[in-house]
């Protein structure tokens, strides 16, 4: 299905009972709303999923690249909520998507149960400026690297299944270099501005035991910090763990939902 927003147009799918408790899954950077078909089975039976392809993503439009994207997309969230008469649900996003989350509950919190961050930075710790003095570099090696072979890095670098690396690699060449530069510096903007404080809400904090240790590293401090949370570390799983070790997670976040949906 298909909303039209003030922004342009998403795509989504909704499965469940309509009177169930909500949860929106968004994805991560060169994904879409596939990255999550596995916890649609899982879940489908007892709760209302949403899954949706972000901007720039899958069957959903760009925005104009003067818009914020983590700000656009949160606010993309709550569009959909609004038409399908979702009062309030959990969000739940993987890498970018957990951006995307943490903006939504900042922007607004009485939308939001409970949050479910996969693989995700904090906003609460703010990076040095001069982080973003990266963005030149970062477009010039995307730009000079092969695309088959920055397809192929792009896969195996986050997922240690054969076929979530073949699901990447689609994505990513359907995405695009040019989409992937301009996110990553969207996602560099949104790490050095930060957000002031922790919303309330109770957060699933998941990462994979093969993850990248700076990431580990991040989400124990966050983890740490924010009174609410619970953090697991999922095994045999990288950066798209709910599809590398589906089973391992979804146990996680079942029950995580049965207490906070």
């Amino acid at each position: 299905m298909y909303l039209k927003t003030n922004v342009g147009t998403v795509y989504y799918e909704v499965y469940g009972p309509t009177a169930a408790p909500a949860i929106v899954f968004s994805h991560g950077v060169a994904m879409d709303h596939r990255t999550f078909a596995t916890q649609v089975a899982a879940l489908e039976d007892r709760y209302r999923v949403i899954v949706w392809d972000m901007p720039y993503h899958g069957y959903s439009a760009p925005i104009e690249r003067k818009l914020r994207f983590s700000t656009t997309a949160a606010d993309c969230i709550i569009a959909l909520l609004d038409e399908l008469h979702i009062q309030q649900a959990v969000l739940a996003g993987l890498s970018l998507g957990s951006l995307v989350v943490q903006q939504a509950a900042q922007r607004y919190p009485e939308r939001v149960k409970a949050v479910v961050h996969i693989s995700g930075g904090p906003l609460y710790f703010k990076l040095p400026a001069i982080t973003k003095a990266a963005n030149p570099l970062i477009s010039l090696l995307i730009k000079l690297y092969p695309t088959r072979a920055f397809n192929r890095t792009f896969a195996e670098h986050k997922a240690l299944t054969k076929a979530t690396q073949a699901y990447l690699r689609e994505t990513v060449a359907y995405t695009g270099k040019e989409a992937i530069t301009h996110l990553t510096h969207e996602m560099l903007r949104d790490l050095v501005e930060g957000l002031p404080g922790h919303p309330p809400h109770p957060a699933l904090i998941v990462y994979g035991d093969h993850e990248m240790r700076f990431i580990q590293k991040m989400a124990r401090a966050w983890h740490s910090q924010h009174p609410h949370s619970q953090l697991v570390e999922i095994q045999d799983a990288h950066h798209i763990l709910n599809q590398d070790n589906p089973a391992a997670f979804n146990a996680v976040l079942e029950t995580f939902l049965q207490a906070h949906a």
